[in-house]
């Protein structure tokens, strides 16, 4: 069976510049996931789930959420933010899993950051990921990977968005008006 496992994910924390304050709803995941989060499933082949708990193994305490996706396309949970600027850190403990892969049937496990203006509309993207061989993604003026070397590591992650961007130049950072964290498992094949 193919799958992948989209990360385990604990206290995700996004701060601008002055702001003492989390800028995301539930980002500690301390409450249930319908709580400032959003879940969706495209592909009704295989298997999927959204899971909140605190036995998840991850290093720091409190609660972890996971995204799990097999076969036929995606699961996501994610959150979208009004941003009041570029000047931003985003911080979060994560542990990407992927199983299984083909040339015709390949697995991916990631964490989206989508840059969005102000209407909402999709700028492009930063995605830090752990992949199949087989993965055809690739950077581009609007996207930039960010391959995860240690899967199954809980790992902590660090981006400053101001500086991220300068990967991305096809993406004005006066143009960033919302962020969209994406919490991902997508398989490509059946």
């Amino acid at each position: 069976m193919h799958r992948s496992i989209s990360a385990l994910f604990c206290l995700l924390s996004l701060a601008g510049f002055g702001f003492a304050d989390n800028l995301l709803v539930n980002g500690d995941f301390e409450q249930p996931l319908e709580v400032g989060w959003t879940d969706t499933v495209v592909g009704s082949t295989g298997l999927f789930s959204f899971t909140r708990a605190d036995t998840l193994g991850q290093p720091t305490p409190g609660f972890a959420a996971s995204v799990y996706k097999t076969l036929a396309s995606y699961a996501s949970l994610s959150q979208t933010v009004d941003v009041p600027g570029v000047d931003l850190t985003l911080q979060f403990d994560g542990k990407l899993e992927i199983g299984g892969g083909s040339s015709t049937c390949w697995p991916v496990a990631a964490f989206y950051i989508r840059y969005r203006d102000a209407a909402g509309a999709s700028l492009g993207n930063t995605c830090i990921y752990l992949h199949d061989q087989y993965c055809t993604w690739a950077n581009s003026d609007t996207q930039h990977l960010i391959d995860i070397t240690s899967p199954g590591v809980w790992t902590p992650f660090t981006l400053n968005i101001a500086s991220e961007l300068a990967n991305l130049p096809g993406i004005p950072p006066s143009s960033v008006g919302k962020v969209t964290f994406d919490l991902f498992s997508f398989d490509n094949g059946t």
